[in-house]
C-alpha cells in the first residue's frame, strides 16, 4: 500500500481534540463544550482512512486483510492494556454493583460495542454516567464499527465509478447523515449521540477533504492557508468554550467545530500551523493522544471515587499530571511497541504481526475470563465487610416500589393528569412534581392527614411554565404539554386550594421556578415550594456509608462528598420566593445539625437511599417535620 507523507499538523489537531476533552472531563468551567473533541477525532479518522483506502484502490494494492490487521494492531493493544489496568483498581475501589458494571463495560469495550451498551444504560449527560469507568470507550465502539463498514462502502463506490463514485458516496453520506442526525436528535438524543450510522457524516466530512484536491490547492496561497488554520482553531475553541451539555447535539450545530477541523486539514502545514500545531509540544501531545484518551477518564473516575466528587484547582492539576504520566507509560510500553510499521507487517521492534495478535488474543482472554468471573460472582461481594454487606441489601428500587404502591393505594387516578379528585369538605392540596412527587405524596399524607392530596408527577418533568425547560426532560418527552395541562388546572383551582411544587432545583430550572411561582401567586394561589434537596454528588448515601466502613474517614470522610455550596437555594432564592408570598420548604434541618448526615439522629436509619428522593422512612420523618414547622394556613 502506498505510503503518504507524514502530516504533522494533524498531530496538533489531535492534541487540541484530546486536550479539550480532558479539560471538559476535569470540569474546567470554561471548557463545558470540550466533548466536541471526539467529533474532531472522527473527522480526522475519516480523512486518514479515506486517504489510505482510496490511494490503495487507485494503486490496486488495497486488501481488506491488511487494512483490518493494521487497524486492530493500532487500537486493540492499548485498549486491552487499559482494561487490564482498570480491572484491579475497580476490584479494590468499587463496590459490588460498580464492579459488576465495570466487568460488563470491559466485555463490551473488547467487542467494540460500548456505544450500544451505554446507549441502553444511560444518557451520556446523566450524572449517573460519570461513574462508568469505561464510558469513554463509546467513541472507540463507533470508530471500530466505522472501520468495519467504511472500507466496504468505499470499495463498492470505487468499483462503480472510481474516485468520482467515492465523492458521490461521501457527499450523500454527509448530506443525508447530517439531516438524519438532526431529525433523530429531536426525538431521541441518546440515539443521535451513540448510534454509529448517525455519526458517519462526521467521518465523511474528513473523507471529502481527501477526495476534493481543489481544496488542497488553496495551500498555494500562504496567506489564505495561515488564515484558514487560525479560523479553524478559533471555530474549534468557540465550540469547546460555548457549547454545553444542554444544547441539542450532535446534529447540524456540530458542523461549527467540524468545519474548523476541515479548514485545518485544507490549510495543511501553513505558517500558522507550524507555529501553533506543529511545535514540539503539540506534536508530542498529538502522538500520544490515543493513550491520553484511553487513560484520562478511568483516572478521573477512580480519583473522584476515592477522594470525592468535587475537583479543586489542585485536584485538577494533580489529575492532569497523573494522566500525562500514565499516557506516556502506555504509549511507550504498549502503543508504540505493538504498532505495525508502514513498510510491512512487522513492529518497529521486529515482531511479526502473527506474534502481535497472539499477544492480543492472550490479553483479551484474560480480560474475558476476569470479567466473566466478576460478573458471575455479582461483583465479588464477599470481599466487603459484614456491615457493608448489610447496607448493600437496601434497594432503592424496592423502596421506590413501596412508595409507589402507597400512592396507588391511597390515590385513585382521575384522568391523565392528576391522581385524586377535589373534595369540598377538605383542605385540598395540588401536588405538582417530577419524580419527587411520589415521596412528597407520602410526606404530605403524613404531615396533613386531614387534607385531601391530589398529585400530578412525571420523572424529570419539573412543574414549570417554561417550555424550554420542560423540553429538557430526559425521561418524559411530553413534558411541555403535560405541564401546560396541570399548571392550567392549578390556575383554575379555587383560591383556597394549596399548590405544592415538588421538584429538584438546579441552575437551569431556577429561573423557570421563579417565573412559575410568580404567575401562581399573582393569580392569588397559596404556593409551597419544596426546597433544594441534594447536597452530595457522584455517590449515593448507601455507597457513601459503605465506603466509610471500608476506608474509614481517611481523605475527609463525609466532607469529601459534600457539594461546594450545599443548600445554596435556601438563602437568596428562598428569600425571593417568600417575598412573593410563597412558602419555601427547606430540607436542611433534616440533614444538618452542625455536620451533614443521611441518617435519622434518633434511630440511625437512612433517610434517603439515592440522595435524590426520600425513602419511605425519610418521607414519613419529613412529614412529621412539615407538620411541626410548616402548618397549613387556616
Amino acid at each position: 500500500m502506498k505510503s503518504k507523507p507524514y502530516q504533522r499538523e494533524i498531530d496538533g489537531l489531535r492534541a487540541i481534540s484530546v486536550l479539550v476533552i480532558i479539560f471538559f472531563h476535569l470540569k474546567l468551567v470554561a471548557f463545558q463544550g470540550g466533548f466536541i473533541g471526539v467529533d474532531i477525532f472522527f473527522v480526522v479518522s475519516g480523512y486518514l482512512i479515506t486517504q489510505i483506502i482510496v490511494s490503495g484502490l487507485d494503486a490496486s494494492s488495497f486488501t481488506f486483510g491488511d487494512f483490518y490487521l493494521r487497524r486492530s494492531a493500532r487500537i486493540l493493544p492499548a485498549l486491552i492494556a487499559t482494561i487490564l489496568i482498570v480491572l484491579p483498581f475497580a476490584m479494590y475501589l468499587q463496590q459490588p454493583a460498580g464492579l459488576l458494571q465495570t466487568a460488563k463495560e470491559s466485555l463490551f469495550a473488547l467487542l467494540s460495542l460500548s456505544n450500544f451498551f451505554f446507549w441502553s444504560e444511560s444518557s451520556y449527560w446523566a450524572t449517573s454516567a460519570e461513574k462508568y469507568v469505561l464510558l469513554h470507550t463509546w467513541s472507540l465502539g463507533v470508530e471500530e464499527q466505522f472501520y468495519l463498514v467504511y472500507p466496504l462502502m468505499l470499495v463498492a463506490a470505487h468499483r462503480w465509478a472510481g474516485r468520482r463514485g467515492v465523492i458521490i458516496l461521501l457527499a450523500i453520506v454527509l448530506v443525508v447523515g447530517t439531516a438524519a442526525s438532526e431529525i433523530v436528535l429531536q426525538m431521541n438524543r441518546s440515539a443521535a449521540f451513540y448510534f454509529t450510522p448517525l455519526r458517519f457524516y462526521e467521518f465523511a466530512l474528513g473523507g471529502l477533504v481527501v477526495m476534493l484536491p481543489a481544496l488542497k490547492a488553496l495551500q498555494r496561497n500562504a496567506a489564505f492557508a495561515s488564515l484558514a488554520t487560525l479560523v479553524g482553531i478559533a471555530l474549534i475553541f468557540y465550540a469547546a468554550l460555548r457549547f454545553n451539555g444542554l444544547m441539542p447535539l450532535p446534529g447540524v450545530t456540530m458542523l461549527i467545530p467540524l468545519s474548523g477541523a476541515v479548514l485545518i486539514l485544507i490549510a495543511g502545514p501553513s505558517a500558522s500551523a507550524r507555529a501553533l500545531l506543529m511545535n514540539p509540544l503539540m506534536s508530542w501531545l498529538g502522538k500520544i493522544s490515543y493513550s491520553l484518551y484511553l487513560t484520562h477518564w478511568p483516572i478521573i473516575v477512580f480519583y473522584r471515587y476515592y477522594f470525592g466528587g468535587h475537583l479543586t484547582g489542585v485536584d485538577q492539576a494533580t489529575l492532569f499530571l497523573l494522566i500525562l504520566a500514565a499516557s506516556v507509560l502506555l504509549n511507550i510500553a504498549v502503543e508504540r511497541r505493538f504498532r505495525l510499521t508502514r513498510a510491512d507487517n512487522m513492529t518497529a521492534g521486529g515482531k511479526a504481526a502473527r506474534h502481535v495478535f497472539l499477544g492480543i488474543a492472550a490479553a483479551a482472554f484474560v480480560v474475558v475470563t476476569v470479567s466473566c468471573l466478576l460478573y458471575g460472582s455479582r461483583g465479588w461481594p464477599s470481599r466487603m465487610p459484614e456491615e457493608a454487606r448489610a447496607l448493600m441489601k437496601l434497594k432503592p428500587f424496592k423502596d421506590m416500589r413501596a412508595r409507589r404502591q402507597f400512592l396507588e393505594q391511597h390515590c385513585t387516578p382521575a384522568g391523565e393528569i392528576f391522581c385524586g379528585e377535589r373534595r369540598d369538605d377538605h383542605t385540598n392540596i395540588l401536588l405538582l412534581g417530577d419524580s419527587r412527587g411520589i415521596d412528597m405524596y407520602v410526606a404530605l399524607k403524613e404531615a396533613y392527614p386531614e387534607a385531601n392530596v391530589m398529585v400530578s408527577y412525571a420523572m424529570g418533568c419539573a412543574p414549570v411554565f417554561s417550555e424550554e425547560v420542560s423540553r429538557l426532560s430526559p425521561f418524559f418527552p411530553n413534558c411541555p404539554e403535560f405541564n401546560q395541562a396541570r399548571l392550567q388546572m392549578a390556575l383554575e383551582a379555587p383560591d383556597e386550594d394549596i399548590i405544592f411544587l415538588a421538584s429538584q432545583i438546579n441552575f437551569w430550572r431556577e429561573e423557570a421556578i421563579r417565573e412559575t411561582v410568580e404567575r401562581l401567586t399573582e393569580a392569588g394561589k397559596t404556593v409551597f415550594v419544596l426546597g433544594q434537596f441534594s447536597f452530595v454528588k457522584h455517590r449515593t448515601p448507601v455507597e457513601i456509608a459503605i465506603d466509610l466502613l471500608r476506608f474509614g474517614d481517611g481523605g475527609g470522610g463525609m466532607d469529601k462528598y459534600i457539594v461546594p455550596e450545599p443548600y445554596l437555594y435556601d438563602s437568596d432564592f428562598a428569600d425571593y420566593l417568600n417575598a412573593l408570598g410563597a412558602v419555601y420548604v427547606s430540607h436542611k434541618p433534616l440533614f444538618f445539625d452542625g455536620e451533614y448526615r443521611f441518617t435519622d439522629p434518633d434511630t440511625g436509619r437512612l433517610l434517603t437511599l439515592d440522595g435524590v428522593h426520600l425513602n419511605m422512612f425519610g418521607a414519613r420523618k419529613f412529614g412529621a417535620y412539615l407538620r411541626e414547622y410548616y402548618p397549613l394556613p387556616e
